[in-house]
């Protein structure tokens, strides 16, 4: 299988369309979003929580959380003639003044990527380079959680029970907080620190990188 490994880690949200006898070959969906052109974008989460919550919002039944390392992007690539396109999402919106959730589901934020990747194959991966990483992490600062990334590392290692724990806790702050802070729409991360959501504005970007042969020790 050519799982879409990236230089970093991603979580996508698949619902299985059938049954075969070899369960690591089930045809699925994966949860994908509708970019400016028209075109459709796989999710790709950043955060294990923020998948996790993701799972939980309305109309998303039956879809569950896998690293996006086991996920073989092939028939997605094939269906839109060579291109592979995800949405790179880091956090959640919320208009100014209004609630995180409306009508049981959230929004992601998120950076749009591109690449003309033909056929994927085990000797690829997504370089996704300093340009993103830079990105993360001034998001993670402006909303005041310099070390988000570091906490993110020890989520990724949690166990079922640890992370529903976490879960359970940021999806029951996110039915009632508010993003009163400034104009226009804002964007949330939640503290695990201090079990809150953090609002701050952030500017969404694309970004276009490249893939590359799978270079020794270049994989988390």
């Amino acid at each position: 299988m050519s799982g879409l490994r990236a230089s970093m880690r991603l979580y996508g949200l698949v619902k299985n369309l059938g049954s075969t006898d070899n369960p690591h070959r089930q045809a699925v969906d994966i949860l994908c979003t509708v970019n400016r052109t028209g075109g459709n974008a796989i999710r790709a989460f950043v955060s294990r929580l923020d998948a996790e919550l993701m799972a939980r919002s309305a109309g998303l039944e039956g879809y569950r959380v896998i690293p996006l390392r086991t996920f073989d992007p092939n028939v997605f690539i094939g269906a839109h003639r060579g291109w592979l396109m995800l949405h790179v999402c880091c956090g959640f919106t919320a208009p100014s003044g209004q609630a995180m959730l409306h009508e049981g589901t959230l929004s992601p934020m998120g950076w749009y990527v591109y690449l003309e990747a033909g056929r994927w194959t085990d000797r690829h991966y997504l370089e996704l380079g300093p340009q993103m990483a830079g990105l993360l992490q001034d998001t993670y600062r402006l909303h005041g959680l310099r070390h988000y990334n570091d906490w993110l590392n020890e989520l990724d290692d949690a166990t079922p029970a640890e992370l529903a724990w976490q879960a359970d806790q940021a999806w029951q702050r996110a039915q009632t907080v508010i993003a009163l802070d400034g104009r226009g729409h804002r964007h949330g991360l939640f503290d695990p620190t201090d079990n809150r959501w953090r609002f701050a504005a952030t500017d969404i970007d694309i970004h276009q990188p490249h893939p590359e042969p799978l270079k020794q020790g270049a994989l988390n």
